[in-house]
């Protein structure tokens, strides 16, 4: 967990009792694509909310502490939800890797991905021809990633493909998202990690696999693989409240799971869970006991 106490981020949303509002704080990740939506959606329903962005470390204090009913926290995979909570899937961030359309390959590895980013890397994978593409016309990798440090993209590739070491010194670090892409475009050598990447001209995403010594699957990022779990640079987002809670926080839960929110969530650099997922989720809040 040591690798992911610097990126993990959260929004948190409390209603009080005797008619006191739904406090909403946490992430300055999610917080710009669906905190005004939420506050909106909220007052349609006739639930006043209020905005407090504080973070991760002082969210699920409170969650437990019972200063607030409802959290919205990024939570790797293999992270537990402790006994007495409820978690609900909302939303997830991924790391996509892309190329240009003309390079032949067509999956690859965090080994591979680790033995070209990985300052750490016992054997720095170079040229292509490491990687079994054997194009005249493709030699020097050209490794390119965004220069953010607090980049919540880079720092989930980081943990999920590099095993949380930093990039070598060679990595070709640019500012944004869109100058990256730009790289790709114009040069066949070139690799990328970008976030959401979906149907953009002249760029191949890449399916990846997870090494764990033995031959795996190859995924790329859509809602599917996301969702189960397949794609393994993924860092998911749920909705997590005390059960005990249930019936009060019921109303804000339901406008968290809407579709305008995932709407949002989907038209930005976030997948939001499946429509089945969130519906499922609505139907099990009716029937906890």
């Amino acid at each position: 967990m040591k690798k992911w106490s610097s990126i993990i981020v959260v929004m948190v949303a409390s209603v009080g009792v005797w008619g006191q509002p739904f406090k909403v704080a946490g992430s300055d990740i999610l917080a710009p694509v669906i905190e005004k939506e939420i506050v909106s959606l909220a007052k349609t329903s006739g639930i006043d909310v209020e905005s407090n962005m504080r973070g991760t470390f002082l969210a699920m204090p409170e969650l437990k502490e019972g200063k607030c009913d409802v959290a919205i926290i990024a939570k790797p995979r293999n992270q537990r939800i402790p006994d007495g909570l409820v978690a609900l899937p909302l939303a997830y961030q991924t790391a996509v890797v892309i190329v240009n359309t003309v390079n032949p390959i067509e999956e690859i590895t965090t080994k591979q991905l680790t033995d070209i980013y990985s300052k750490n890397a016992k054997v720095r994978s170079e040229n292509w021809s490491q990687l079994g593409v054997n194009d005249a016309s493709l030699r020097n990798i050209v490794a390119v990633s965004t220069a953010f440090g607090d980049n919540l993209v880079v720092e989930l590739f980081k943990a999920e493909a590099l095993d949380g070491s930093n990039f070598g010194i060679w990595i070709k670090m640019l500012q944004k998202k869109s100058d990256v892409i730009n790289v790709v475009k114009t040069n066949n050598a070139a690799i990328a990690v970008v976030g959401k990447a979906e149907n953009i001209e002249m760029i191949k995403v890449l399916p990846v696999s997870k090494s764990d010594g033995g031959k795996a699957y190859a995924y790329k990022p859509d809602a599917t693989s996301i969702f189960n779990g397949d794609y393994p640079l993924t860092l998911p987002f749920y909705i997590v409240f005390k059960k005990e809670n249930l019936k009060k926080v019921k109303p804000l839960l339901k406008i968290l799971l809407d579709d305008k929110i995932a709407t949002l969530l989907d038209n930005s650099d976030f997948y939001s869970a499946p429509k089945n997922s969130r519906k499922k989720s609505i139907f099990e809040l009716d029937i906890i006991k």
